[in-house]
């Protein structure tokens, strides 16, 4: 199954949801930053989460998240946009965790569930907006929601989850649901029960469950239309050689003259996606000499 993403909303004016599969980006994400299974299961879901919240935002803006919390893994960071892409990492991506005492990766003990979430969504229209929260469990769905709840102050439910194996990252993917002022607490009650009925999210994607399908059957008793077609998403990251270079502008001359005579080159790393860069000694000594470009 293709990446992708789609909206729907219902006939009543009661909720209004986007549904994602992440499954290849959150797989490419695992393969750039080498990631352990606690690392991939915790990105993973904070990517998705990421893509579901661009979603509901302007087509030329950009959210960021920043789970901070007093775990191991140390911060996570997610950037995602309305166009599909979606980057991310993790500060220390080699750690592991036993299985908690629900069989499952232990996402939550990796972030910690003290510390907090930092959310900036920019609509691409005057000045970025930034929400602080503190964090729920470290579980990345419940502290997302909580930031919804808190911040954004509309009733809210995202399902986000991630299933890897030994053989690699099988299901990804996740959803969010949020009420429209027309909503009931039969609309509250009649999702929270679809939700303790239908299993885990990845798990109707193994099944071999499409978008639309999963759509319906998660949310069984509301007349759910899509808007749109579904967009595919997948993992880009802005980085370039020509953005390093200019990096390097804004370091003093004599930094730049110690890497050119000691190291011959300037070596950098993109965090969010782990693309190496090189700028030979002839750049940097051009870069001196304000001829660099």
């Amino acid at each position: 199954m293709e990446d992708g993403i789609l909206r729907a909303i219902s006939t009543d004016g009661t909720i209004r949801a986007s549904i994602a599969t992440t499954t290849n980006l959150v797989a490419e994400a695992r393969r750039r930053h080498n990631l352990s299974y606690t690392a991939t299961a915790t990105l993973g879901r904070a990517l998705t989460g990421g893509a579901l919240l661009a979603s509901m935002g302007a087509k030329d803006g950009q959210v960021t998240l920043k789970f901070q919390g007093n775990g191991p893994l140390g911060k996570v960071m997610v950037d995602a946009s309305p166009k599909g892409t979606v980057r991310g990492f993790v500060e220390n991506p080699q750690i592991e965790l036993a299985l908690n005492s629900l069989g499952n990766f232990d996402v939550g003990g990796a972030i910690g569930s003290t510390g907090y979430l930092h959310v900036t969504m920019d609509s691409g229209i005057g000045m970025p907006c930034s929400s602080t929260v503190e964090l729920a469990s470290g579980e990345v769905g419940e502290d997302i929601n909580h930031f919804l709840v808190s911040s954004v102050q509309k009733g809210s439910l995202i399902i986000v989850g991630t299933h890897i194996t030994s053989r690699g990252v099988e299901a990804a993917g996740g959803l969010l649901v949020q009420l429209l002022p027309d909503h009931t607490e039969e609309t509250i009650c009649q999702i929270e029960n679809n939700i303790t009925t239908f299993g885990t999210f990845t798990f109707l994607m193994r099944r071999g469950m499409g978008l639309e399908d999963m759509l319906k059957r998660i949310l069984k008793g509301f007349d759910v239309h899509p808007i749109g077609e579904v967009k595919p998403l997948k993992f880009h990251c802005q980085c370039s050689p020509e953005r390093f270079f200019e990096a390097l502008k804004v370091l003093d001359q004599e930094e730049i003259i110690s890497m050119a005579e000691e190291e011959g080159q300037a070596e950098g790393r993109c965090q969010f996606c782990n693309e190496p860069y090189l700028v030979g000694k002839e750049r940097l000594l051009d870069l001196i000499q304000g001829s660099g470009s």
